[in-house]
């Protein structure tokens, strides 16, 4: 793998390292499994101090992404700790409820159904889970998911409603959010009672096969959020390296400077236009279907929703 560190940027080097993994992570380009350079390699590479690429590493592996393992050195893994310990407390709970239900001549299995549905009615009113992500359709579409799969509510928020959730003290307990803006997440909730829970986010296979199937000497612009320099360039350097065509020309530009989204993509100045999940929810619907607006579509990885389900407290 190789980096691209912008050492002028006023992003420090450090959280251009992550940035860089967690992209690549997320366009498929690393996965599971795989060995990252030493950090030795990318010291010698990009001419970064080592500690500063440590430090890049301890984040990575405080937020779940990567694992130290003995003769690999540092790896892609999601953890998959064992629910053990839920289980048993659960276990406990539910022997002192049943014993207590038969003291006061309850019938336990009655009273589990009633517990159920008080249960739900109150996680109905105060969910203990949300998913957070920039734009209210990816949050809203995420927790729908995770809700279907976990069988419990989940809330959709976005960052701002969370902020105004942190400043009221109402904050959910539990806090899902995709890798990328996992640090983000966390400072936004520090020193409140909450846990933020990171989750994998990978390209869709379809996403891979459409930049694979882009033709020959055709020309794509990438759209995304303001962001510094060395982000965009890695960005596109990567997309780059997924593209079948070696002749095809990759442009970038922030979505903030285009006045007019209908009017280019209505234009023949490119042949494609590249969206990502940072600027989806400022593209219009219909637009999203025009075959020469391509997206790039994030979906929650399983393995890693597992990891998630034991730390958000849900038992299946």
């Amino acid at each position: 793998m190789e980096f691209y560190i912008e050492k002028n940027s006023p992003t420090p080097v450090v959280n251009q390292i992550e940035e860089q993994i967690k992209f690549a992570v997320m366009m498929g380009i690393l996965r599971n499994g795989d060995t990252l350079p030493s950090i030795r390699d990318i010291e010698k590479q990009t001419g970064i101090h080592h500690s500063q690429i440590h430090k890049a590493y301890l984040a990575l592996r405080r937020s779940g992404l990567i694992a130290l393992m003995r003769g690999k050195g540092s790896v892609i893994k999601t953890a998959t700790e064992s629910p053990r310990s839920i289980n048993e407390s659960c276990f406990k709970l539910s022997e002192k409820i049943t014993a207590r239900a038969r003291q006061m001549g309850i019938s336990p299995t009655a009273f589990a159904r009633y517990l159920s549905r008080h249960a739900q009615e109150s996680e109905r009113k105060a969910p203990l889970i949300s998913f957070v992500d920039i734009h209210e359709e990816i949050a809203t579409q995420a927790a729908a998911e995770i809700s279907q799969l976990w069988k419990v509510p989940v809330k959709g928020l976005t960052f701002r409603a969370l902020k105004e959730s942190v400043a009221r003290g109402h904050a959910t307990p539990k806090i899902i959010v995709n890798h990328i803006l996992y640090e983000y997440a966390r400072s936004m909730v520090s020193g409140k009672k909450a846990e933020i829970i990171p989750v994998e986010v990978r390209a869709s296979a379809q996403t891979i096969h459409l930049l694979a199937e882009i033709r020959s000497n055709s020309s794509v612009l990438l759209l995304h959020q303001p962001q510094p320099v060395h982000r965009v360039h890695y960005m596109v350097e990567q997309i780059r390296n997924l593209v079948t065509s070696s002749d095809v020309s990759i442009h970038s530009s922030s979505i903030k400077k285009i006045p007019n989204l209908n009017k280019l993509f209505g234009s023949s100045e490119y042949d494609y236009y590249l969206i990502g999940p940072g600027v989806r929810g400022e593209v219009p619907r219909e637009q999203r279907q025009n075959p020469r607006v391509l997206q790039i579509d994030p979906q929650l990885d399983r393995t890693s929703l597992e990891s998630a389900r034991v730390l958000a407290g849900v038992v299946i």
